[in-house]
């Protein structure tokens, strides 16, 4: 029990804070893809409401922000109560990521690219990123 402790210990506060700071902004991008739905899939997504799969394209979009706010949660909470934890997390993120990203390629390859803009991707690859580095940063300071 005291060497879990002394790891735990070893790994940098920057970890947790950095954690709450990327769950703050989940809970933003929960509200951007719930509450601000139809601006985000317009004006930011680029996505065309105007076809027949308008509802079905917000329904995806809504779904994807009620994630947000539970991995918002999760990141707040465990940077907040186990820096061990959050630590876990930010690594778990970008390999989810990258295991959907993947999938999502191979499953839409067959189809016609549509002129979505997609403009949460810059965002998404700071995010992504900064997950990345303080994952690997903190793995590096535990093992010092």
């Amino acid at each position: 029990m005291i060497d879990i402790m002394k790891k735990s210990i070893n790994i940098p506060k920057i970890v947790s804070i950095v954690a709450i700071i990327l769950g703050s902004l989940d809970i933003f991008r929960g509200v951007m893809h719930t509450i601000l739905l139809e601006y985000a899939a317009s004006n930011i997504a680029g996505l065309d409401l105007s076809t027949s799969q308008a509802a079905d394209i917000l329904m995806l979009m809504g779904s994807f922000g009620i994630s947000n706010y539970i991995t918002g949660l999760a990141l707040i909470l465990t940077g907040w109560k186990s820096r061990e934890l959050a630590l876990i997390l930010l690594g778990v993120i970008p390999a989810a990521y990258l295991v959907g990203g993947i999938a999502i390629r191979f499953y839409s390859a067959p189809y016609t690219i549509t002129g979505a803009d997609w403009g949460g991707i810059p965002m998404m690859a700071v995010y992504m990123s900064v997950c990345l580095i303080t994952f690997l940063y903190g793995l590096f300071k535990r093992a010092k």
